[in-house]
């Protein structure tokens, strides 16, 4: 069960691993520039911030925020890039409730393969 809570985990932020960086420098002159978009701000109480971008171009990329991110916002707001600001603890809750259907599947198999083995076959019995 672990194992596959660890794979889920990993696959859920693998689509954010697999965007291209940005530099937060290069984040701002595309903001100012007007390629920006739309941006997903994930909310975080320590240091700096994660955000997806998607450009105007139709691609996406992925920077980090510094924890007083204001200026960002600012220039954000001057170009009308549309802004989301996601609580990161929703995340993990949300994950485990869509995985719930999986892991039920997934316990029941491994119920089924263990009834098969003979009793004294099985982990833990005697003898």
């Amino acid at each position: 069960m672990v194992i596959c809570l660890a794979a889920v985990l990993w696959m859920a932020t693998g689509s954010l691993r697999a965007l291209p960086v940005l530099t937060y420098s290069r984040f701002l002159e595309q903001v100012r520039a007007g390629r920006v978009a739309s941006v997903v701000v994930i909310a975080s109480s320590s240091g700096a911030t994660q955000a997806r971008c998607r450009l105007t171009d139709g691609n996406s990329v992925r920077t980090v925020l510094p924890s007083d991110y204001r200026d960002a916002l600012l220039a954000m707001h001057d170009k009308l890039v549309n802004v989301e600001i996601q609580d990161p603890s929703l995340g993990l809750p949300r994950l485990l409730i869509n995985a719930t259907p999986f892991l039920v599947l997934l316990g029941t198999w491994i119920f089924l393969v263990i009834g098969k083995f003979p009793r004294h076959c099985r982990p833990g019995a005697p003898g």
